[in-house]
């Protein structure tokens, strides 16, 4: 039997209270279960929050974050056999299954391909409009993704040259660095 109007509004009250979502939200998730738009049958689907802390590996890349962090530095892979470089790095060579090993990277590079972000939902970008773009890193074969910072974001183009720039508090992750327009 369905919700009548008083119960859906206490209903909606309640969940709102507890997890700090708007009645109004909540009657968009849930007006069709509590009206009486669904069968006795079907699943049964309620508001939860759920919050998980964990401890990820970065595995066979957690040089390549220790080196941001600790020392500034931005590292590639380059493979035993065939010389490819990666950057991001990674543990075997894809072309030809060998190992690879670290190299240091100068940090400069060219950009490939970009575009301007002008809205974002991430924690991670510090200001809009953004610039997410390709670079290929001076001694790296494969495309680094990341973040351009420019007072002018209409005047980034395919080919200029970017450096790196590490930011002063860094926590082991592809945000301890960003890169600017080469001088």
């Amino acid at each position: 039997m369905p919700f009548n109007i008083g119960q859906r509004a206490k209903w909606y009250k309640y969940y709102s209270e507890k997890f700090g979502v708007s009645e109004d939200r909540l009657k968009r998730e849930f007006e069709k279960e509590l009206s009486g738009g669904t069968e006795i049958d079907d699943p049964l689907e309620i508001p939860d929050k759920m919050e998980i802390i964990f401890k990820y590996s970065y595995g066979e890349q957690s040089r390549f974050f220790r080196e941001l962090r600790e020392n500034k530095r931005i590292m590639g892979a380059k493979c035993v056999k065939c010389g490819q470089v990666y950057c991001p790095p990674r543990g075997d060579c894809h072309l030809c299954y060998e190992p690879t090993e670290w190299v240091e990277l100068s940090g400069k590079g060219t950009i490939v391909s970009h575009t301007v972000q002008y809205v974002t939902a991430s924690a991670l970008v510090r200001k809009t409009p953004f610039i997410c773009c390709y670079v290929q890193l001076d001694g790296a074969d494969t495309l680094l993704m990341t973040n351009l910072e420019m007072d002018d974001v209409e005047k980034c183009q395919k080919g200029m040259r970017v450096v790196a720039h590490f930011r002063h508090d860094r926590h082991g992750d592809i945000n301890d660095f960003y890169f600017k327009v080469a001088k």
